[in-house]
């Protein structure tokens, strides 16, 4: 459930109706209780106008909260523009993959939400604004909180402004992918402790061979999450193991099998009803379990950078620094195991996991084979892996870096046309099997 929340979370979180939704509420609630206090003030007959902004009539107050609520109206529409027309060009300089990442800005979605919540208190405010001479009802503090938030309101667009120039920057969209893959890899992966051994192999239970029966899946998309509790839960209750065949990233078809149980078991289609209700698919993938999906948005970044039509490769080498820190991350942490116990101690599931030379080749593959011909770009790749390869003593995950290093030093020789360039390709790639072979 939890695993759940956070997807609905995300999901709410990289929208443009959520926080503006919010601050809406937000505004209706402020303008009922300011519009209280106004009231028990003309009730109790004591003067307000001594220590508000506002000290004028009904209808100076009409026409400032008509002007104001038209003004934020029409900014509204003119940031909402903005908005749109900075989502294309990021769209088309960097890829669709980062509209994601756009979306989920807190600062866009705070700036839309503010003028549009002061739009509805000013109408909220307004209505109420009435009467002629000493019957007349002007709601003083109320207005001079409309004031007050139209002048907020200002300040955040020019902030917005600011913010917008920045965050279409390449170094700004690299920085927050490079936040993304560091929060899903502390999401997921748990601290290492030094002063204790590396996590011994785990023995299979026996009982996982007879998880022969199929659940397929019921309806198609990218694997968002799972709810691993929920599936041990399942599994503890029927007292049977479970084999996950499917892990966070993957794309289902409509039938493909999604985990296996024991052939022995009753009850087959309800609990494969269970075990579908565990799994969160959607349109897109996200980054709650899915450590690669922040990999390759980085990746994306530096492929489209080295294109012909872009022909950036300070922008790629900016990406492979991010993903040199998120590999450094992974190699700091604990390895995930495959199986996963009960509250008692039970082998329970037997899943599938992204491991850390599937991470390393999805961070190098594609960058080596566009980046072949750039002499910086190559040297980049073989000091990343160079620097991640001392953060690490998983077997595993060094015998990955060393294959992508080789990969990376034996195209150059062949793709690189001056051969002084490939004498320090050369050079650097002996420098990084040396660090393999200290250890």
């Amino acid at each position: 459930m939890k695993i759940k929340l956070a997807t609905i979370w995300d999901s709410m979180r990289s929208s443009y109706w959520f926080a503006p939704a919010l601050m809406a509420m937000g505004a209706i609630l402020l303008a009922a209780i300011t519009l209280t206090i106004d009231s028990r003030f003309k009730a109790s007959g004591v003067p307000e106008t001594a220590w508000v902004f506002y000290a004028g009539g009904p209808e100076g107050a009409r026409t400032l909260l008509t002007m104001l609520a038209t003004s934020m109206l029409t900014v509204f529409g003119v940031v909402f523009s903005i908005v749109i027309v900075a989502l294309t060009l990021a769209s088309s300089q960097f890829g669709s993959r980062l509209i994601r990442t756009f979306l989920s800005d807190t600062i866009d979605q705070i700036a839309v939400g503010t003028f549009i919540s002061t739009f509805v208190y000013c109408l909220l405010v307004m209505r109420t604004v009435g009467g002629q001479k000493n019957d007349a009802f002007v709601p003083h503090l109320s207005v001079s909180v409309a004031i007050l938030l139209a002048l907020l309101s200002l300040g955040v667009l020019i902030y917005f402004i600011n913010h917008l120039s920045v965050s279409l920057q390449a170094s700004y969209i690299i920085a927050t992918v490079g936040a993304d893959l560091k929060r899903t890899i502390e999401f997921e992966l748990t601290e290492r402790d030094p002063s204790k051994p590396d996590t011994s192999p785990v023995e299979i239970d026996q009982r996982f061979t007879s998880a022969t029966a199929p659940v397929t899946a019921s309806s198609g998309g990218y694997v968002q999450a799972i709810d691993y509790d929920q599936l041990v839960h399942l599994a503890q209750r029927e007292d049977v193991v479970v084999r996950v065949k499917v892990c966070a990233g993957d794309f289902l078809v409509r039938g493909d099998i999604v985990a296996l149980l024991p052939s022995t078991t009753s009850r087959i289609s309800d609990l494969a009803r269970e075990v579908n209700s565990a799994l969160v698919v959607g349109v897109d993938r996200t980054h709650e379990q899915d450590i690669e999906f922040p990999i390759n948005q980085l990746v994306q970044l530096a492929v489209r950078a080295l294109s012909p039509a872009i022909n950036d490769p300070i922008t790629a080498i900016m990406a492979i620094e991010q993903l040199r820190a998120g590999l450094c991350y992974v190699g700091e942490r604990n390895v995930l195991s495959s199986v996963i116990l009960d509250a008692q101690g039970t082998q329970r599931l037997f899943v599938k996991r992204q491991d850390a030379a599937h991470n390393v080749e999805a961070a190098f593959s594609l960058i080596r084979q566009y980046g072949r011909e750039n002499l910086e770009v190559t040297i980049s790749l073989l000091d990343a892996i160079e620097q991640v390869s001392r953060r690490t003593t998983d077997e595993a995950f060094r015998g990955a870096l060393l294959h992508q290093a080789t990969l990376i030093g034996h195209g150059a020789q062949s793709a690189l046309p001056e051969e002084a360039d490939r004498k320090q390709v050369a050079e650097r790639f002996q420098r990084v099997i040396a660090v393999f072979e200290a250890v």
